[in-house]
């Protein structure tokens, strides 16, 4: 019944989107727009064009779009940096042209200042791969959850060869990304054409792959864990000594009661039933992070790679793998003795940060909690209220168990609750002899997902 459920899902998705690759008549924008570089006094608006343009952008606040920003010369790679933003304000934007193409966004927070406790949410998702209705079904769900700013933990395509497929996986990203700044890294899917249509579209000119970003109090180094300059392939990861002594000196700046995370493609841990050659932990990342770790405590790293959810604690690191995307599932190993919480599952996360700590909350495509946790950096516990950190329109299913195939823990931790000082306080909903499983929908999305589009073969595992 629950398949039948997904089946009918699906079917919905189909009636909502054009086919991958079908030319976009809106303004004549191929690809997005989707929002690059966060900053608290910018924003980069991003999109294609079938032909060379000089892209503009007007914007403005509370429906007043009566600034414009400007590109220098015509290009069909359109990036319009919006600039003189105010912090943490909420602002609109339109690509101007014959029919309107817009969206809006929330400037980042400051590093310090009044806006410190003013909690805001991460989404965090990757591994689209293959199967674009799954990938539908993931996206509509988490679009529902308003978060402020999207990490991805790459793969977002089968082939980075095949223009279809970056059209499909636009096509299906195109409403969360019109309001949501992604900072996405480098898969090993995303390097079959040698990395040139990722840094096409998300890579700044000159700078490597690998980058840090500063949101507020929150630092995140993101990572390249298939660096072709230290001969990485998409079967085989590398990571070279320059990523290595960059992350190190970055580690360095970052002031001590500031939180910092991990985003990066293959973590240092993972634990599938079955192991595929290239897959579980990268030991050069573990090897990288141990060496942050000893400048500036690492909060969580996040991955993806593996197909599936994964918590863990293993030698002092907290990790997460997430990559249930919408690529062909994998099954966990809950049996492993770091494994916390591990469910095979279409799936994504949303993280509330306020100050020095976090609630994250990993959910099912029906926006139901599989599990909860906390990550706690600094001796400061946020003051912002409890309701703060509370799920947008929270669900019966939400605040109690969500049934991943394992029961939830009716006393969890309550959001703004004062983690102890120092490290990372990892709060598990359910035993975890107990935390493997399969999830499956129990009641219908908030809203009908993008039609499924054609999927091109396979070519890397």
């Amino acid at each position: 019944m629950r398949s039948l459920f997904v089946i009918a899902l699906a079917a919905l998705a189909a009636c909502t989107h054009h086919e991958a690759g079908e030319k976009s008549p809106r303004n004549g924008v191929e690809l997005g727009p989707w929002l690059l570089d966060p900053q608290p006094t910018s924003m980069t608006v991003a999109w294609t064009t079938p032909l060379k343009t000089v892209g503009s952008v007007s914007y403005g606040q509370a429906g007043a779009l009566d600034k414009k920003a400007s590109e220098a010369e015509a290009t069909v790679d359109h990036r319009v940096v919006i600039t003189g933003l105010t912090p943490g304000d909420k602002f609109e934007y339109r690509i101007d042209g014959e029919v309107p193409v817009g969206g809006s966004f929330t400037t980042a927070p400051p590093a310090e200042g009044d806006l410190l406790d003013k909690p805001f949410r991460v989404l965090i998702y990757g591994d689209n791969r293959t199967n674009g209705g799954d990938h539908a079904l993931v996206v509509r769900a988490a679009g529902s959850e308003h978060a402020v700013l999207a990490l991805h933990t790459g793969d977002m395509v089968v082939d980075a060869k095949q223009p279809k497929a970056w059209a499909t996986w636009f096509a299906v990203e195109r409403d969360l990304l019109a309001h949501t700044p992604i900072v996405p890294t480098v898969g090993n899917h995303e390097i079959t054409d040698h990395g040139v249509t990722y840094s096409r579209h998300f890579k700044d000119a000159g700078r490597p792959t690998f980058r840090a970003l500063q949101y507020g109090t929150l630092h995140v180094l993101v990572l390249d864990s298939f660096e072709q300059a230290a001969g990485a392939e998409p079967h085989h990861g590398a990571v070279s000594d320059a990523q290595r002594a960059w992350a190190e000196a970055e580690a360095k700046s970052i002031p001590k009661d500031h939180q910092l995370w991990v985003l990066v493609h293959q973590g240092p841990f993972a634990h599938p039933v079955s192991k595929r050659p290239g897959h579980g932990g990268s030991e050069a990342v573990k090897a990288l992070i141990h060496a942050v770790d000893q400048i500036h405590h690492v909060a969580a790293t996040f991955a993806g790679h593996e197909h599936f959810y994964e918590r863990g604690v293993e030698e002092g690191l907290t990790w997460f793998v997430l990559g249930g995307g919408g690529a062909p599932l994998d099954e966990p190993d809950a049996t492993f003795p770091s494994v916390q919480r591990a469910a095979k599952a279409l799936s994504y996360m949303v993280v509330d940060v306020c100050g020095c700590h976090a609630i994250g909350r990993a959910k099912d495509i029906t926006g139901k909690t599989f599990d909860e946790f906390v990550l706690g950096d600094c001796p400061q516990a946020c003051t912002a209220p409890t309701s703060a950190f509370q799920p947008i329109a929270q669900s019966a299913a939400d605040a109690g168990t969500a049934d991943a195939g394992a029961a939830g823990d009716a006393g969890a931790p309550a959001g703004g609750a004062v983690l102890p000082d120092g490290g990372a306080a990892i709060v598990p909903l359910v035993p975890a002899a107990s935390t493997t499983s399969e999830a499956t929908p129990a009641a219908p999305a908030p809203r009908p997902p993008p039609r499924d589009a054609p999927s091109a073969p396979a070519q890397a595992k």
